[in-house]
């Protein structure tokens, strides 16, 4: 019995090496290995400014979580790794000329880098941007450091999106020390660079005092480069093989976690995504006859049309044929941000129009034709909601009420309740005072009439106009909800903004959208308000 399970598992590990050579043999040959297996060496790019990714330690040597993978990546090539320093600005430069292999090397996967390279599928990481303020001058949202005078280094794919976005004055500098050395000499408010360098900096005791309170912007990967003609060569399919394996194993992670690399959700959802099996106990995400990675395992804008269906496939044809990038419709978790955004819009629409109608309509009745104190003091608080902009109450509400409760008893504050209600309140005191005009106008034929819910209805002649329109500007006010992180529609194409640029394109289709909305809302309110008049002329007859 030892014998034949010796036998079946010697097998089974010769049917694997069969399999690896016959996969091997389907795709190009890769004349940067032939040189790699010839010369005994893999010649790998690094950087060694960007701890803990790769830096120089007390001995000189490059070490760092791409160092550990530059290693193990040798190893498996059996050759020996040479490690050979670049920069930001000339590591492509490095790639083109020969001088080096691969590049291993922070390198964030973009559109623009793979025209002069080739990435190798899947990432590794993640990266993103983000600054590192002077303790005196950090501002918490992006929008605050438009038009300021920001560090930068030379070379960085978002240098010129975030400058572009934001209008900001770069002040670009070849290497890492330098920009940093700017900074605190006050050249700049800020230091534009890789968020999980800059967290890093921000642990080390002579930058602690600086901040750096904004959301990490322009996330992408981080990709081993090849040489533009080895895109989809045995060593393109050797290495993203080995990355595959990484992800499925927790390697990758685990390395993280040992150099002190915060942890994302890419990198969990990545190891997720390929350790995934089917019933029948085989990988999902495999090679097709091509040599590329199934479509569901890869970024949505580097498939092609021909290999999705659906709309998938329809955004990414008309991105073919147009070159217009309408990522909404190819691109799964942006469609659903968006469709999101547009269902929280028409909740909250729904919602503050509900609450208008009832508080309005309700306070109407109650106060119209009396004068007692209360009346008036109720006739007052409606006053203030009507005169106090929606954006200050949500304001006044959701930071300084909200905030004193967490902060006394714990409790948190809904969002989305609390900008219904703004908006509700705003417009209830515009339908209320509608209501009551109608109300005095009719008393001047017909002395003794006073509201009631159940006269309402013969207010409609003279009050739906007024109502109408001020439901149709509380539609065009629901953007401002943003402001207290509610994801309506305005919420959700800012974020697709700041992940994926695309301005013009994005805030196009957010203006033709809310047009729809707005328009889809008029609509159904001049049904009502015609179902109205109608019935009230039925009776009248």
């Amino acid at each position: 019995m030892k014998f034949e399970t010796l036998f079946q598992k010697i097998a089974f590990i010769s049917l694997l090496l069969f399999a690896q050579v016959v996969s091997a043999e389907q795709f190009k040959p890769s004349k940067a290995l032939e040189q790699i297996q010839k010369r005994g060496t893999l010649r790998v790019g690094v950087k060694t400014d960007f701890r803990p990714y790769n830096w120089l330690d007390a001995k000189g040597e490059v070490i760092g979580f791409e160092s550990d993978l530059a290693q193990l990546l040798s190893d498996r090539l059996g050759v020996k790794l040479q490690k050979v320093s670049i920069t930001t600005e000339n590591r492509f430069q490095k790639l083109e000329l020969g001088d080096v292999d691969i590049l291993i090397a922070t390198v964030g996967d973009t559109a623009a880098r793979r025209q002069i390279a080739a990435a190798v599928e899947p990432g590794y990481s993640e990266t993103g941007v983000n600054v590192l303020f002077h303790p005196q001058q950090a501002v918490d949202t992006w929008e605050k450091t438009r038009g300021s005078t920001i560090c930068a280094l030379q070379g960085s794919y978002f240098n010129k999106p975030m400058a572009e976005r934001y209008l900001l004055k770069l002040q670009v500098y070849k290497t890492v020390r330098d920009a940093q050395l700017a900074l605190k000499d006050g050249q700049c408010i800020g230091f534009l660079y890789a968020t999980g360098a800059l967290k890093n900096t921000l642990k080390q005791p002579d930058w602690s005092a600086y901040k750096m309170p904004l959301p990490q912007a322009l996330v992408t990967p981080m990709s081993v480069f090849l040489a533009r003609s080895e895109r989809g060569s045995e060593l393109d399919v050797k290495i993203g093989d080995l990355l595959a394996e990484l992800h499925r194993t927790g390697w990758l992670i685990e390395n993280e976690r040992k150099w002190g690399i915060d942890i994302s959700d890419w990198m969990l959802k990545q190891k997720e995504l390929w350790a995934h099996q089917d019933a029948t106990g085989k990988y999902t995400c495999t090679r097709n006859d091509s040599g590329l990675w199934s479509a569901n395992c890869r970024s949505a804008e580097y498939v092609s049309s021909a290999e999705v269906q659906g709309l998938q496939a329809v955004g990414l044809w008309f991105k073919e044929q147009t070159g217009i990038d309408l990522n909404i419709v190819y691109d799964p978790y942006d469609r659903k941000q968006f469709a999101q955004g547009v269902l929280y819009t028409m909740l909250l629409v729904a919602s503050s129009v509900a609450i208008s109608l009832m508080l309005g309509i309700a306070v109407a009745v109650a106060i119209d034709g009396k004068t007692s104190w209360w009346t008036r003091a109720i006739a007052a608080a409606m006053a203030y909601g009507r005169m106090t902009p929606p954006l200050l109450m949500m304001y006044l509400i959701f930071f300084g009420v909200g905030g004193w409760l967490m902060h006394e008893f714990g409790i948190k504050l809904p969002a989305f309740p609390i900008a219904a209600f703004c908006l509700g309140y705003y417009t209830a005191g515009l339908i209320m005072s509608a209501f009551l005009e109608a109300a005095r106008h009719i008393r001047t034929y017909r002395p003794a009439f006073r509201l009631s819910f159940h006269n309402l209805s013969q207010t409609a002649e003279f009050s739906s106009w007024p109502i109408k329109q001020a439901l149709i500007n509380l539609t065009k006010q629901t953007m401002i909800a943003s402001a207290i992180a509610i994801p309506e529609l305005l919420s959700a194409s800012s974020l697709l903004i700041a992940e994926k640029g695309n301005i013009f394109l994005i805030m196009t289709v957010l203006l033709l959208t809310f047009y729809i909305i707005t328009n889809l809302w008029t609509a159904l309110f001049n049904i009502a308000e015609r179902m109205l008049l109608a019935r009230v002329a039925l009776h009248a007859h």
